[in-house]
């Protein structure tokens, strides 16, 4: 992220928002990616928000371990607070860009990006680059 931008979330991350999105789980929002989880799988979710998702689907995956990437991190304690009070261990959650993650290719096996793909007309091509680029073969 250039210093010209700043970590924003278009609908923002006010009490109601979070709020409407605490309905969400695994079941109701990836419905056509569980049937492709493995336990033992390493699943990178981009723009995790608060968390609901990535804390139900790490119970798909208890030999593996999920991690939630958001540009936003002042949404993160909460994300970090939902997975302690779920008890779930297999999970971290880490601030940060899109448009510039920091792994070694082949690392996860599943990359999912739900909604508030912005931003990605200029940068786009890179970015999904990258994102193949991060996935091991079987990904």
């Amino acid at each position: 992220m250039s210093k010209s931008e700043t970590a924003t979330y278009t609908h923002g991350h006010h009490a109601s928002v979070v709020r409407s999105h605490s309905w969400r789980t695994a079941s109701n929002s990836i419905a056509f990616l569980l049937p492709l989880i493995k336990p033992h799988m390493k699943i990178l979710d981009i723009g995790c928000g608060p968390g609901t998702i990535t804390v139900d689907l790490a119970s798909y995956i208890p030999d593996g371990h999920i991690t939630g990437l958001e540009r936003a991190g002042n949404i993160l304690p909460s994300a970090r607070s939902l997975a302690q009070e779920k008890g779930v261990t297999n999970i971290d959650f880490v601030e940060g860009d899109a448009n510039a993650l920091d792994y070694e290719d082949g690392v996860f096996d599943v990359v999912f990006w739900l909604r508030n793909v912005v931003g990605l007309s200029r940068r786009g091509n890179r970015i999904m680059g990258f994102l193949f680029g991060i996935l091991n073969s079987l990904g």
